[in-house]
């Protein structure tokens, strides 16, 4: 009998011993996965800390390219400036030239007007050629359609032609490539008016 009690005992305390195993599993298994977890989010705490490092650098980077742009810009369209202002500047010497030998002609006590009129008709052609140089093209639309994007009507007459012709340049206009500068000043054709 008493050998059965201790059988019983001894059953009792295997039956418990595989019940602590399985809470000690358990708990293990638990810490594992919770380190597992931290592990997790430590790992994808340092990912995000290494792309925002990244980014702020590209954002500096970013940054000071485009403060180098703006500072290459700002040069370059001072220089173009400075550049077609000395362009023009050479090609006004021209006539300021020119236009000395002219005040100078005129103080000769025999001046011809034959030699006052060459003088002009020179200077002219001199004004002329710097306007080619500098791509400035002159607007003389005699006979031609009225055009409102580079002519500017004064007036209308009668005429028996056709309707909206330039008859009269009142004074020509220019333009600088494709910009116009001052448009033409034009009188226009309309219509004659039939009495009854």
């Amino acid at each position: 009998m008493e050998e059965e009690k201790k059988d019983i005992h001894d059953n009792n305390s295997d039956s418990n011993e595989p019940s602590s195993k399985l809470e000690n599993n358990s708990s293990s298994s638990q810490n594992e996965e919770s380190d597992e977890n931290s592990s997790s989010e430590e790992q994808k705490i340092a990912s995000l800390e290494k792309d925002n490092e990244k980014l702020n650098d590209l954002l500096l980077r970013s940054r000071a390219e485009l403060e180098n742009f703006q500072k290459r810009t700002t040069k370059q369209l001072q220089q173009a400036q400075q550049y077609s202002t000395e362009k023009l500047s050479s090609e006004l010497l021209v006539v300021i030239d020119s236009l000395e030998a002219a005040s100078a002609l005129s103080k000769k006590p025999n001046l011809k007007i034959e030699d006052f009129v060459e003088g002009n008709m020179l200077l002219l052609k001199t004004i002329k050629e710097v306007f080619e140089k500098l791509d400035i093209d002159e607007i003389d639309p005699l006979d031609e359609n009225f055009n409102p994007d580079f002519h500017q009507a004064m007036a209308a007459k009668e005429h028996n032609g056709p309707e909206n012709m330039v008859l009269e340049v009142m004074q020509k206009g220019y333009k600088l490539k494709s910009k116009l500068l001052r448009p033409a000043l034009v009188i226009v054709s309309k219509k004659t008016e039939k009495t009854p």
